[in-house]
């Protein structure tokens, strides 16, 4: 099979008038990839975010949630560095994160407050800070409104990711009306979190009180409903950025079109999956009530011999089946029934007659949907999960050696 390479975006970040973006290589990676990426607002913009809840959180998150409640939600300059966490690395990781917001602010010439800071990479090890302050010199100096330099900015903050992942969508009724995001993020990916790195920016007429409203639902729906392999990071991290060039739209209209960019880039994270051939959506209906259907389907998402089934095509209900039997939520597990691709497999504690060869090929597809209805109630909910196959171990069985 072919690497997957989903085509560009429509529109990126820079296509947002008001900012300007960069990326460039500062020696972090070894590689010689580039790994400082830099966006500016060309005056303070409102922003929101919604950050890891592990409590190991790496020093950046700590410092973007001191710099919003201090800047009162107001943002001019955001600077991410990856191949190089900056977490569970004490009072030193605490310091270099300021020196980062530090060097941006005293360039743009707006309170340290305003600058917010992100970091992606290994874990415990020290930043070479001296790089860093370096590399955010040449990034301030390579600045562009460009689509070309929001892709350089997306490149950099990229670590295993095997592809970029942006995505873009217009308001139909707001009149230059734009929502453009990007992320990174392959493994370390759970629900209960933000993502691994996600920025989106809209020109719509926002204040930080309403971002900060909206956000958390919206990465509830998408962020946080795609499941790769059960380990939330230390460095999570999704702002929302709104530059008001553009007229006002309707609220249900904006809500719709950022939660559609949020659910592209968590299904990019979830295809990306460090090997992943498909995605997912396991989607669970009739659950006693929201809450249970989510832990359902997540029961379902977690399991090793589910992903491995959806990799190999093996249409085995039986794995999927059995792990909702294992679900206390479940009511009344007589009334489960099994849907895979549209293909009937299973109601009421009996397999149903299906054609194997015409299911196993339908699984081949890269967007594969799996059904599973109760009767205990209205509760419903849907999660993004990555198959588990041979690339998930190479890469993570390797990943600092």
């Amino acid at each position: 099979m072919p690497p997957f390479s989903p085509p560009p975006a429509d529109h990126t970040l820079t296509s947002l008038r008001g900012l300007r973006a960069a990326g460039v290589a500062a020696g972090i990676k070894a590689s010689g990839n580039p790994d400082l990426a830099l966006l500016v607002a060309d005056q303070p913009i409102p922003c929101a975010g919604v950050f890891t809840r592990n409590r190991l959180a790496a020093a950046p998150v700590l410092l973007c949630r001191d710099h919003l409640a201090r800047s009162g939600g107001l943002v001019r300059a955001l600077v991410v560095n990856s191949g190089n966490a900056n977490a569970c690395t004490g009072p030193t990781g605490d310091a270099h994160a300021l020196r980062m917001a530090q060097r941006v602010a005293a360039a743009l010439a707006c309170p340290v407050e305003q600058v917010l800071v992100a970091s992606t990479g290994v874990i415990g090890v020290q930043l070479p800070i001296d790089l860093v302050l370096s590399g955010i010199d040449r990034a301030l100096a390579a600045l562009s409104s460009d689509p070309g330099a929001g892709r350089d900015f997306l490149r950099a903050i990229q670590t295993t990711d095997a592809f970029p992942k942006e995505a873009s969508a217009p308001l139909p009724s707001a009149r230059h009306g734009l929502v453009a995001g990007v992320c990174k993020g392959a493994g370390m990916i759970q629900p209960n979190m933000a993502t691994m790195l996600a920025f989106l920016a809209t020109d719509l007429p926002l204040s930080s009180a309403q971002l900060q409203g909206w956000l958390p639902g919206i990465v509830d729906q998408s962020f946080n409903a795609v499941h790769v392999d059960s380990h939330a990071s230390t460095n999570d991290t999704c702002l929302l950025l709104a530059t008001g060039s553009a007229a006002p739209a309707p609220e249900a209209e904006a809500l719709a079109t950022l939660n559609g960019v949020a659910r592209r880039l968590a299904w990019l994270i979830a295809r990306d999956g460090e090997g992943a051939t498909k995605v997912t959506t396991i989607e669970v209906r009739g659950a006693r009530d929201d809450q249970a259907a989510r832990a359902i389907a997540a029961r379902v998402a977690q399991s090793a011999l589910v992903r491995t089934a959806l990799f190999g095509n093996d249409p085995n209900w039986g794995r999927f089946t059995s792990q909702v039997g294992n679900c206390d939520e479940v009511l009344d597990i007589t009334a489960l029934r099994c849907t895979l691709q549209q293909i009937p497999v299973f109601a009421r504690g009996e397999p149903l007659p299906f054609d194997r060869a015409a299911a196993s090929a339908a699984m081949k597809n890269e967007d594969v949907h799996l059904l599973l209805e109760l009767s205990d109630g209205p509760g419903t909910a849907s999660l993004m999960t990555s198959d588990l196959g041979y690339r998930y171990v190479e890469v993570n069985a390797e990943y600092t050696t």
